[in-house]
């Protein structure tokens, strides 16, 4: 365990010092467990860079997002819509976070009408006037997401 001095550049990477920055927090992070409460581990703690490229992955789902909206309409299916989010999301540079995980076949997960939430595109439905639908997909990019 490395010791920081209140003088030390920070760890999480600001321009700060130690003091000034992280000090505080895990003061109050060691408080808190001391009171038995649930406090985070220290890697939940996000530096500068990291929060970046959060937020770069989350602008760049946004656009896939946006772009996908205008497919989302009567007579389409939700593998097309599944298929156009995995397009868009490679031609921006980002990869689709759900394609694989746990071993989950697509690149989005789309719910229709009454399904609760991570249904799987597939060309057999096909979506009618006033389905309600939700498209959800998250995008990796540089390892963020």
């Amino acid at each position: 365990m490395m010791i920081m001095r209140s003088s030390s550049p920070c760890w999480c990477g600001r321009d700060k010092t130690y003091g000034e920055c992280h000090k505080p927090v895990e003061e109050k992070l060691k408080q808190l467990k001391k009171q038995k409460q649930i406090v985070p581990k220290k890697k939940l703690i996000k530096t500068v860079s990291q929060i970046e490229g959060i937020k770069r992955a989350g602008a760049a789902n946004q656009k896939v997002l946006d772009y996908v909206e205008k497919y989302v309409k009567a007579g389409v299916t939700t593998e097309e819509i599944n298929a156009r989010v995995d397009e868009y999301t490679r031609k921006i540079g980002g990869i689709p976070a759900t394609l694989g995980y746990e071993g989950y076949p697509k690149s989005c997960c789309t719910s229709l009408n009454d399904e609760v939430c991570h249904g799987i595109p597939d060309k057999n439905i096909i979506l009618q006037q006033g389905d309600i639908i939700n498209v959800d997909c998250t995008t990796i990019v540089h390892g963020h997401f």
